[in-house]
């Protein structure tokens, strides 16, 4: 992939809150000013994020990330809290690669429990490169199923239309570094800038401490924002929608490939 400089920045003040099933103790979160900072070295400056044109020999070799872990067959189960609706969420890491723009990326199946069967509501292909980076390179979304990420909801794919990967969590995720998830006009154009290394949030069945905290949104939703928390070795553990203070993702539970 090209080599240069990842957009980088500070966020204003994120939310804190607390839901029937997810309290949220963030430490360290409080923003900077609306304008962008500018930060020193680190392992993703060197990234063009998104990349227009992924280099396939960037993602050999078995290069792994604690916060975004993607072994085969590894079941993550949560449990999703809206204002309508409470539901049961399964993500699961499938065992078969899918190539996308030259890149052999890992697929994960996220299914809801709909009156007792297992629906599946997206499909997400992702791929770590060499130096342990998670990049998102699209999604199969079903438009009738329920919503589950309400920064990217329609169907891309990496090379396609004008869709360009994006970064999900750096090898070293960084205190105030920012970078677009995923690229393409009028459909997904979604970003995170990392809050905290070292929040913590209470699940209904744990409290998870030394979490990365995201901020994310989308600039085709700018008042649309939701608040991410990744648990070392375990992956995604919950998730805080802005627009909703009753909407929230919580893991219940996680069983190993």
């Amino acid at each position: 992939m090209t080599r240069a400089a990842a957009w980088a920045g500070r966020a204003a003040a994120p939310m804190v809150a607390v839901t029937l099933v997810l309290a949220v103790v963030a430490a360290a979160l409080a923003g900077c000013g609306a304008s962008p900072t500018k930060l020193g070295p680190s392992g993703i400056d060197e990234l063009t994020i998104p990349t227009p044109s992924p280099e396939p020999a960037d993602f050999t070799g078995r290069a792994t990330n604690p916060w975004f872990p993607l072994e085969a067959g590894t079941r993550w189960t949560y449990r999703q809290e809206t204002s309508t609706a409470s539901r049961t969420v399964v993500a699961e890491v499938m065992p078969h690669e899918k190539e996308i723009a030259g890149v052999a990326t890992t697929p994960v199946r996220w299914q809801v429990r709909t009156q007792g069967s297992l629906r599946t509501a997206m499909v997400r292909w992702y791929a770590v490169d060499r130096d342990g980076n998670v990049w998102w390179f699209g999604q199969r979304v079903d438009p009738h199923a329920p919503t589950l990420d309400p920064l990217a909801t329609a169907s891309f794919q990496a090379g396609r239309d004008g869709a360009q990967a994006g970064l999900i969590l750096s090898a070293v995720p960084r205190d105030g570094d920012g970078y677009l998830n995923a690229r393409q006009p009028h459909v997904v154009e979604r970003r995170s800038t990392v809050l905290s290394l070292t929040g913590s949030v209470v699940t209904p069945t744990q409290k998870f401490r030394d979490v990365v905290v995201t901020h994310d949104l989308s600039a085709l939703d700018p008042l649309h924002t939701v608040q991410s928390y990744f648990a070392r070795g375990i992956g995604l553990v919950a998730q805080q929608d802005a627009a909703s203070v009753s909407t929230s993702l919580a893991l219940l539970g996680v069983r190993r490939g």
